[in-house]
């Protein structure tokens, strides 16, 4: 009786810490045209920038999405960027939270070590997506090591 016991609480425990799992699904509400800004954190002088900015997503295949930025105002850096996702991970970073808001958009945060800044300091990076029909959010926050503090390095904010 102990080992059955026992065996459920190992199968009721594993399925209580199961990480959130994400698909190319979570965005095809974004699929499109957007126009907002990109606002990142100028290292150098500690200030936030701000730019207006474009955005097409499109769903790739089952575990890509393509995003192509436009920047009006500095057109030599447009760029395209891809995401890459495996069921718990986005970009190799491993997915904290996923979340279903009132709105019926998602919200997906995640987290990876990685370094950051203009010295290439060690520090945890986490992203924050919320994806809908109609407002699309990419946001970058850094916690350096050894801090307690995030710090907003950019974020992408679209609508259509």
């Amino acid at each position: 009786m102990k080992t059955i016991s026992a065996c459920i609480a190992i199968l009721l425990s594993g399925s209580a810490f199961s990480q959130p799992v994400v698909s190319t699904a979570d965005f095809k509400a974004a699929t499109g045209s957007w126009k907002g800004t990109l606002t990142y954190l100028d290292y150098t002088s500690g200030k936030p920038f701000t730019m207006p900015a474009g955005m097409v997503l499109r769903v790739a295949d089952r575990e890509h999405v393509i995003l192509s930025f436009d920047y009006p105002k500095e057109p030599n850096a447009n760029d395209n960027d891809t995401i890459a996702i495996k069921g718990s991970e986005i970009n190799d970073a491993e997915v904290i939270s996923r979340e279903n808001m009132e709105d019926g958009g998602i919200k997906i945060v995640t987290e990876k070590e990685g370094v950051d800044g203009n010295d290439n300091r060690k520090a945890l990076l986490r992203h924050i997506y919320i994806i809908s029909k109609n407002s699309f959010q990419n946001a970058k926050q850094v916690k350096f090591e050894g801090t307690d503090t995030w710090i907003k390095r950019s974020e992408y904010l679209f609508s259509r």
